[in-house]
Parts: structure tokens; C-alpha cells; sequence
């Protein structure tokens, strides 16, 4: 018995090193047919669905073609999912769901890694301080590095000149960079504490100042460690249309060669809204080719200065989902999700944490409610004689939302932002 067992043991070392590094008999390079033989169709259907690329760089294309458009450098050992050969092409994605031609000489397929790695589920999260030395964001970080991917300091910022300003804290990246989480550098149109239309109209319509911004933003990636950047303007005049496109395209031609993460937080809609003055400017069909990932903000649908109601009704969440999928793929779309809700009073609301929600429920023995169609909390009580009405984000509703995610096969999630949410979301992801 004993004796067998050593033996079938031996067999199967031999047997992996043969297939895994060549060793006796005749090889053939696994990119090339066997000779003098022709391929069975079964024996066509069971070829490598993965490659790695094996030359230095390598450029992705949009066409099977040396004069089409470079989407995306790829280096020495990047991991492709092989979708079809054409004429001494393979049409690939890479493991951020960007898809595009490769010359066949410059991969070499395998079966060594599994499709499955191609679709890594990526919970990013938001870091911003609401103060000088607020821990609550680290904190956030710090406690859940096992489960976020992707970090995302909201530290830049754009001038109407294309200058690039901000605090890089660089102890957080290696933070994150000793824990394997990668770092996105959110880049805004703020100006003091407000998203600037004037500001982010002058850089759109200056073809010198886009040029300037994107040279800031690959220097600033280049520099201080970031995976990619993250591109967060708000308040885009509708006017500005075509140029927040050709920003996108410039950066993309920019960061791509340098093998950096193009990603946006783009403002949630269910149709194509080109009137709306919050949406309007985003063209999703347009700038889809030029993004990595798309962060879609699927929260205030109610907002501080409107009326009462959810922040994120599940049912609101699933038509911005279903309309974004019609110009996004599924691994490029991360649904945005709210760690905070909204306090309304006769006149106007105020944006409130998770931890100052408890406060309110505590200080006055409140019992929450839960609405069955919207899938959120929500409460109302009475202060000085005023009645407020309250709605808000927590492990349940965050729960209901993931549904979303497994129903439509999407990227992942973004959590808007570290330190404001239910401590309980984490246990649910």
C-alpha cells in the first residue's frame, strides 16, 4: 500500500514537471499547430483562454492592426484573458477589463492562471479628512485592509489653468502599498470648499490648460506612487460637453502609455439627460472607451437642499445601473454606494455620518423603520417643536445593493467615504 502510494506520487511529479517545463520527447511552441497534423475541433475548444506577456511592452490596439489607436501599454508579465486570434492577433482583456488587440509574438498563452482572476471584485474606498488630523478615514483603512483594493485619497486639486495642487500623504500610500491595496489619486474641480463651474469650464475650453493638467497628473502619479488617478469633477457646465470628452481622451492617451489606471466618478443618471445641468456634460457612450473603471455616484437622490426621501432607493440604484450598462461593460462598472444619510427639517437638510445617526436614535429612543420597496431606514422625531425626518445608509441597505452586484455581474462597489459608514457594511462584503 505504502509502496504504491510513493509510486503514484512520483508519477504525478513527473507528470507536472513534463507539462509545466518541457522534458522529454518532442515540444512544439504552444502558439504554433503540431506538425503534420490537423486540430480537432475538440482539441481546438480546449486551447489556452490565458496568456501572459512575455515582451518587454506591448501596445493594445483597437484594431487588429499596427496604424490603429494604442488604448493601453502592456508590460512583461501582465496577465490577458484571450478572447479570439485573428491574422497573427489575439484580441485580449487585462485584469482591468480593458479589451484590445496584441501582436501573438509578443504573449504566451497558458493555462496556469484562471479566468477567474480576471474578475476580481474591487471594493474601493474614499479617504478624505473632514479636518486637519480627523482619524476617522484611517481609522476606516486601517481595520479593513484585508477587504478594500483600492484606496482613493481625495487630495487634488485643478485650477482653470491646468495647475495641479494638493497634500500627498505619503505615509498612507505605503500603508496601503504594504498591504497590496492600490491608490488612486482623486483629482476635482474644487475651489475653496465648492466644485467650481468656473473653474473646470476655463481648463475644458483650453486646449494648453487640459494639456498642463494631464502633464501634472502623470508627473504627480510618477512621483509619489499611485496606481492611477481618479477623476472627480462636478458642476461640468452642459456647454462643455465635447471638451470633458477630449479631456478624457487626452488623458487617456497620456496615462495609458505609462500603464497608469484611468478611472471617473461620474454623476448617476437613467437616461441620457443631456439638459441636465448636474449630468448633461457627461457623454457615458463617448467617454467609456477612455476609462478603466467607472465609479458611478448612485447616491443623493434626495439631497440636503430637496425634498425628504432616500438617499439611494434600491429601485433608483437599478435603473442607474441598467442605464450605465448600456454604454459600460459590466467589469468596468462600479456602482458608487452612500455611508451617510440626510436630516431633514421644514426648511432644508444636513448631510450626517452613521456614528451621529446613532447618536439621534439614541438621544431620542427612536425605533427606525425600514422601507420595503426603497430598501432603507429611515425614522422621523420632533426637536423644539420642529419635526425632522431622517434617511440613511446602513449594513442592511448596503446588503439589498450587493444584490445588484451579483444580479448584474458588476466590478464592485465605491464607499463614499471611509469613516462616515455603519462599521457593520464590512462584515456584510
Amino acid at each position: 500500500m505504502e509502496q504504491s502510494v510513493v509510486t503514484t506520487i512520483l508519477s504525478l511529479i513527473v507528470y507536472l514537471s513534463t507539462a509545466l517545463f518541457g522534458g522529454g520527447g518532442t515540444t512544439h511552441n504552444p502558439s504554433l499547430p503540431p506538425a503534420n497534423r490537423i486540430e480537432s475541433s475538440q482539441e481546438k475548444a480546449a486551447s489556452p483562454s490565458t496568456a501572459v506577456i512575455s515582451a518587454d511592452v506591448v501596445s493594445m490596439r483597437s484594431e487588429p492592426e499596427t496604424k490603429s489607436d494604442v488604448t493601453r501599454q502592456l508590460t512583461r508579465g501582465t496577465a490577458v484573458k484571450i478572447k479570439q486570434e485573428k491574422d497573427g492577433w489575439y484580441e485580449v482583456t487585462d485584469q482591468n477589463g480593458t479589451s484590445g488587440w496584441i501582436v501573438k509574438w509578443a504573449a504566451k498563452p497558458t493555462r496556469l492562471i484562471s479566468p477567474s482572476t480576471f474578475n476580481q471584485y474591487e471594493i474601493i474606498g474614499y479617504y478624505a479628512e473632514s479636518y486637519r488630523g480627523d482619524p476617522r478615514a484611517l481609522q476606516s483603512f486601517a481595520g479593513n485592509t484585508d477587504k478594500i483594493t483600492t484606496l482613493a485619497p481625495f487630495f487634488y486639486r485643478l485650477d482653470k489653468e491646468g495647475n495641479l495642487s494638493g497634500q500627498t500623504n505619503s505615509e498612507l500610500i505605503r500603508m496601503a502599498s504594504a498591504s497590496g491595496t492600490k491608490v488612486l489619486a482623486v483629482v476635482t474641480n474644487i475651489s475653496s470648499s465648492n466644485f467650481s463651474k468656473d473653474t473646470i469650464h476655463a481648463l475644458l475650453r483650453s486646449k494648453t490648460a487640459r494639456s498642463k493638467a494631464i502633464s501634472e497628473i502623470l508627473n504627480l502619479l510618477k512621483s509619489k506612487g499611485y496606481s492611477g488617478v481618479n477623476i472627480d469633477f462636478e458642476g461640468v457646465p452642459v456647454a462643455d460637453r465635447p471638451y470633458l470628452t477630449a479631456f478624457f481622451r487626452e488623458l487617456s492617451n497620456s496615462l495609458r502609455a505609462n500603464n497608469y489606471l484611468v478611472t471617473a466618478a461620474l454623476p448617476a443618471k437613467t437616461a441620457e439627460e443631456e439638459w441636465s445641468a448636474w449630468s448633461g456634460a457627461y457623454d457615458y457612450q463617448a467617454i467609456a472607451p477612455y476609462l478603466d473603471l467607472a465609479i458611478i455616484m448612485s447616491y443623493d437622490q434626495h439631497y440636503a437642499n430637496g425634498p425628504p426621501g432616500p438617499v439611494a432607493a434600491q429601485t433608483w440604484v437599478e435603473r442607474v445601473i441598467s442605464y450605465s450598462l448600456r454604454h459600460f461593460s459590466p467589469q468596468k462598472l462600479i456602482m458608487g454606494i452612500a455611508a451617510y444619510g440626510y436630516d431633514w427639517n421644514q426648511n432644508s437638510g444636513r448631510a450626517l455620518n452613521y456614528a451621529a445617526i446613532q447618536s439621534l436614535i439614541n438621544q431620542y429612543k427612536i425605533a427606525p423603520k425600514w422601507h420595503e420597496e426603497y430598501k432603507t431606514p429611515y425614522f422621523s422625531y420632533t426637536k423644539s417643536g420642529v419635526k425632522h425626518e431622517v434617511w440613511y445608509e446602513n449594513r442592511q441597505s448596503t446588503a439589498a445593493k450587493l444584490e445588484l452586484i451579483d444580479k448584474y455581474n458588476l466590478r464592485g462597489v465605491a464607499i463614499w467615504r471611509l469613516g462616515y459608514e455603519d462599521p457593520g457594511i464590512w462584515n456584510v462584503f
